[in-house]
């Protein structure tokens, strides 16, 4: 016998499984959901028919609209004929939620799936590419304050009208919102904008990113300037013959490098590293890379060996590693990765040695300064 607490509790798993779906596209009464009450067998319900009046009991109390439960005559040998529940079955999510005691949440679910749907194609195609897309940020919509979703609701309206404005963020005509706002709530103005055929930067503008840059030969620093940050396509205007570029992966070590005839330095930006390679004058260089010695240091090598295979390594080898061994910190980060395609014999060896030890951090800024400032000048004159 199924009580009514059990059947709450399963259902309850069932329903939470699948509110966001069925908030876009709730069910009827043509494929309700349903749960057999398992009613007692003549002898289970002569063994103990106090339980089993109990049991009567609760099902006759319960009433919610929408929600069926189908009773069948049981002529028992030893208790005579007895009208039982056999099964429960709710004809919409609506009915189901009043059930299990969640009706507000389903209605504030529902309400606010209708109100973003009013901003979908209403071809059938169209709402088979949003309404998937809306059940997988429903929840987030729904756990928004009244304030903040009737902003959403109003910033996609605006960039449906507006699909390429090419403003900026802040720029934004709709009331309360600012970059931050758009930032916080970017998943769920992204995923729906999108889902409606629109651009993936929300036809905004982004504004440049920003790399810092120092001249180490004065001769080529532009009108003076020993150092600059600029955008990849303001770089890619200046005129230089730079002999060697450098990139360095922290910044304090860009800032503590000297002057070096011919080397322009840059910051290299992490995963990004890539960022430099279409500049002409980077390209025309000897590119070498000096980054922190652990797995996502030579990782990053690797990727800026995808665009610049030629990219040579600086103080990123076993012998570094194991001369300064003790100035390294453990780091378990990445440990199941395999090498990286695009590294030579001598970073591959140390990728290895870095994972048998269980992992480390080895900084570039920790290499004592003298020897890092002596090996870097032998490579440069390489």
């Amino acid at each position: 016998m199924i009580t009514v607490a059990e059947a709450r509790e399963r259902l309850s798993t069932l329903y939470r499984r699948k509110l966001a779906a069925w908030s876009v596209r709730p069910f009827d009464a043509t494929s309700p959901v349903a749960l057999g009450l398992k009613p007692p067998t003549d002898r289970k319900a002569a063994a103990d028919m106090p339980a089993v009046a109990a049991w009567l009991k609760q099902w006759s109390a319960v009433a919610v609209h929408g929600l069926q439960i189908d009773w069948e005559a049981r002529r028992w040998p030893n208790t005579g004929t007895q009208s039982i529940p056999v099964r429960l079955a709710a004809q919409s999510p609506a009915a189901l939620a009043r059930f299990l005691n969640r009706g507000k949440e389903w209605e504030l679910y529902r309400v606010r799936a209708l109100r973003l749907q009013s901003l979908a194609p209403r071809d059938s195609e169209a709402r088979d590419v949003f309404d998937p897309a809306l059940a997988r940020i429903i929840g987030k919509a729904a756990a928004l304050p009244q304030q903040d979703f009737e902003r959403v609701f109003h910033v996609l309206a605006w960039l449906t009208a507006h699909p390429d404005s090419g403003l900026y963020p802040r720029q934004l005509p709709v009331q309360g919102i600012d970059s931050k706002w758009l930032e916080r709530h970017a998943d769920i103005v992204r995923t729906l904008h999108v889902a409606t055929g629109g651009d993936p930067g929300l036809g905004l503008l982004a504004p440049a990113k920003l790399y810092r840059v120092r001249f180490l030969d004065p001769r080529l620093a532009p009108v003076g300037m020993g150092e600059l940050m600029a955008s990849p396509d303001t770089l890619s205007r200046l005129d230089l013959s730079a002999r060697t570029v450098l990139i360095v992966e922290n910044l304090q070590t860009l800032l503590s490098l000297p002057e070096l005839p011919g080397v322009v330095a840059l910051h290299g930006g992490g995963y990004d590293v890539r960022w430099s390679a279409p500049i002409p004058w980077v390209a025309a260089a000897n590119l070498l890379y000096w980054g922190d010695l652990d797995l996502d240091g030579l990782a990053i090598l690797a990727s800026l060996r995808s665009v610049r295979p030629d990219a040579r390594s600086v103080m990123m080898d076993p012998s570094t590693l194991q001369r300064f061994a003790q100035l390294a910190v453990p780091h378990a980060k990445g440990l199941t990765r395999a090498a990286p395609s695009g590294l030579q014999p001598k970073e591959v060896e140390a990728y290895k040695l870095l994972r048998a030890q269980g992992g480390l951090r080895f900084e570039q800024e920790r290499i004592p300064w003298d020897h890092a400032l002596a090996t870097l000048r032998t490579e440069l004159g390489r």
